[in-house]
């Protein structure tokens, strides 16, 4: 895949990156919590300039601007300059007195927000320090598919996003009430607007950017040939006895209930209280899955057997 395929690999603040959606789940699609994410990721630091060598023509000169490099457990999030679109709480795109839609200001936009999420959670845990991260600059929209389209809905320009499964059941975040207590905050912007404007990641951060990229090759062939992945690619999944004890589920606000006796789970399902998408495990160790994805096909729930997932390390 040439470069011009798959971006170009910069250096960016998490918090100067804006959410292209109004809203994202709790959780990673394999179970992952975003909370529990937060703790995977650790810092490291810039390339010494007197190794760093000369920059690429098509790079910003000189020495980042950042404290610490900020590695999380997921391939690097893709990021795209952007006018957004102005929209109302209702998610309508606002017009002016012509009928021409109301455009904001241009910034960084991610295609993957609930890493954004993981990411600028972390960034704001070390506020005042600045942090960046490995990112990868999309020049447009992938294959302009209406999927990634839809994602551009925020209702902010990007600034805060909603945290939960269900509209009207859940929890606006934004980074500015992130930080430690007492902070001064002020509002983060990034050191370009195009990748021409940005650090080069191979060359200030080489090892976290080589890794993002062998992360990222892995994501892709993950995705040809169908393996589960979410957070940080892959789970193990066995069949096992559904045990007496032990079963967690995550309620619409993303929060862990249980855990809970096998019994008790018995008879909530048999009132229906659970639905499809809900997040459950039979075991703090596990990684959590959907209701629908828990048990043997043609088996009743909380009978007889159960699939349990094993989350395995996270890349680093």
């Amino acid at each position: 895949m040439s470069e011009e395929d798959e971006g170009k690999w910069r250096l960016l603040n998490p918090l100067s990156i804006r959410f292209s959606q109004p809203r994202i789940a709790p959780h990673f699609r394999d179970g992952h919590l975003l909370q529990d994410t937060v703790h995977e990721v650790y810092e490291t630091y810039l390339q010494d300039p007197a190794s760093a060598g000369a920059a690429p023509s098509d790079a910003a000169e000189g020495i980042p601007p950042y404290d610490v490099v900020l590695v999380p457990p997921f391939p690097a999030i893709r990021v795209i300059s952007w006018l957004p679109k102005i929209r109302g709480k209702d998610g309508e795109a606002k017009r002016d007195e012509n009928g021409d839609q109301i455009l904001g200001r241009r910034a960084w936009f991610a295609l993957d927000n609930r890493r954004l999420h993981s990411l600028q959670c972390a960034a704001a845990k070390r506020w005042p320090r600045r942090c960046c991260v490995v990112v990868r600059c999309i020049e447009e929209v992938p294959g302009a598919t209406i999927r990634e389209l839809r994602k551009f809905r925020t209702t902010t320009e990007g600034r805060s996003i909603e945290v939960g499964i269900r509209a009207g059941e859940t929890k606006s975040f934004s980074w500015t009430t992130a930080v430690p207590p007492r902070s001064h905050v002020q509002e983060v912007l990034a050191e370009g607007l195009f990748a021409e404007d940005l650090w080069d990641a191979m060359q200030w951060a080489p090892n976290t950017a080589a890794d993002a990229a062998m992360a990222l090759a892995e994501e892709e062939w993950n995705d040809q040939w169908g393996t589960e992945g979410g957070c940080n690619g892959k789970k193990d999944v066995k069949i096992a006895p559904c045990p007496e004890n032990g079963w967690q589920y995550v309620d619409p606000a993303g929060n862990i209930q249980g855990p809970f006796p096998l019994e008790k789970m018995r008879i909530w399902h048999q009132h229906n209280f659970f639905y499809a998408d809900l997040l459950m495990r039979c075991d703090p160790v596990d990684a959590f899955s959907p209701f629908s994805q828990l048990f043997p096909a043609g088996e009743e729930p909380f009978r007889s057997r159960v699939l349990r997932y094993r989350q395995k390390t996270p890349l680093q």
